[in-house]
C-alpha cells in the first residue's frame, strides 16, 4: 500500500472517530437539526471517501485483519447513515445510538488498519499500548477541534445560545490536547529505554535529524506546543462570552493540529514509533 495514502486513510478515520465522539454532549433541543445535521454531514463525507479508497483504489491497509477492517468500514458507513436519517427526522434516540454505533465501527477500523501500518523497525517497549494511546489520543485531538470550532461559529447562527457548551467544549478540548502530550512523552519514554547500541535505535530514527529529526520537531510544535497554548487563549476568550475571538482563535489552532496529526502519522508509518 503507497504510504501515503496509508497516512491518508488513517487520518481520514480518525477524524471521524474523533468528531463522533462530540455528538453525545448537547442536548439536541439546544442547538437543533441543523447542527447535527452539518457534523452527520461531515462524518459521511470521511467514511465514504475512506470507503472510496478501499474500495476502488485498490489499497490494503489492514494487513492480516483486511476482512474484519472492510467490515468495520462498511459497518461505520452504513451507520453514519443512518444517523443522518436519525438527525433528519429529530428521532435523536435513534440517532444516537446509530452515532454509537457508527464510533465503535470506526475505531475498530482505525485500530486495525493503525496496528498494520505502523509496524517497528526495531525493538520498541510497550508498543501496542503506546500505539493505542497515540491513535485514540490523536482522533480525539482532531474531532474536538474541528467541532469546538464549528460550535464556536454557530454561535452566529443561533446568538441566543448558551455559552456553557462552547466553555465545556473548550475545557475538554483543553484536556485531550494534554492527553495527546502525555501519549507522546510515553512513547518518547519507551523510546530512550531502548538500548542506544540497538539498530535501528527508534529514539535517533525519531528525533535525530539524521532520521526524522527535522518533521518530528516540527510537528511538536505545530501539532503540540501551538494547539495547548490556542486551546488556553480559546478557553479564556469563551468564558469571556466572546465567541468570535475563541472561533478565530480556534480556526488557527484546527490548522496547526490538521499539519500537526498528518505528520504524526506520517512519522508513525515511516518510523514504527507510534507518535
Amino acid at each position: 500500500m503507497p504510504g501515503a495514502v496509508g497516512i491518508f486513510f488513517l487520518f481520514l478515520l480518525a477524524l471521524a472517530a474523533g468528531s463522533l465522539s462530540t455528538l453525545f454532549w448537547i442536548p439536541e433541543d439546544d442547538l437543533g437539526r441543523g447542527y447535527f445535521q452539518t457534523n452527520a454531514l461531515i462524518v459521511l463525507g470521511l467514511l465514504g471517501l475512506a470507503t472510496a479508497l478501499l474500495l476502488f483504489d485498490g489499497v490494503a491497509p489492514f494487513g492480516d485483519s483486511a476482512t474484519a477492517g472492510r467490515w468495520a468500514v462498511l459497518s461505520a458507513l452504513a451507520a453514519a447513515f443512518g444517523y443522518y436519517a436519525g438527525v433528519w427526522r429529530q428521532t435523536w434516540h435513534g440517532a444516537r445510538l446509530a452515532a454509537g454505533l457508527t464510533l465503535a465501527a470506526a475505531t475498530a477500523a482505525l485500530w486495525l488498519a493503525g496496528r498494520a501500518l505502523v509496524v517497528p523497525l526495531s525493538a520498541l517497549p510497550y508498543h501496542q499500548p503506546l500505539l493505542a494511546a497515540n491513535l485514540l489520543t490523536s482522533a480525539l485531538v482532531l474531532g474536538w477541534a474541528v467541532i469546538t470550532m464549528l460550535l464556536g461559529h454557530w454561535y452566529l447562527v443561533a446568538p441566543k445560545l448558551t455559552f456553557r457548551h462552547l466553555i465545556v467544549y473548550c475545557w475538554v478540548l483543553l484536556g485531550v490536547v494534554v492527553a495527546r502530550c502525555v501519549a507522546v512523552i510515553l512513547t518518547l519514554t519507551s523510546a530512550g529505554l531502548v538500548d542506544r547500541f540497538a539498530e535501528p535505535n527508534p529514539w535517533r530514527l525519531l528525533t535525530g535529524f539524521e532520521g526524522q529529526g527535522m518533521f518530528f520537531w516540527f510537528r511538536i510544535l505545530w501539532g503540540l506546543g501551538i494547539p495547548l497554548t490556542l486551546a488556553l487563549m480559546s478557553l479564556s476568550c469563551a468564558r469571556q462570552r466572546s465567541n468570535q475571538s475563541a472561533t478565530g482563535i480556534l480556526y488557527v489552532l484546527v490548522v496547526g493540529v490538521l499539519i500537526g496529526e498528518i505528520t504524526a502519522y506520517y512519522l508513525s508509518a515511516t518510523t514504527g514509533v507510534p507518535v
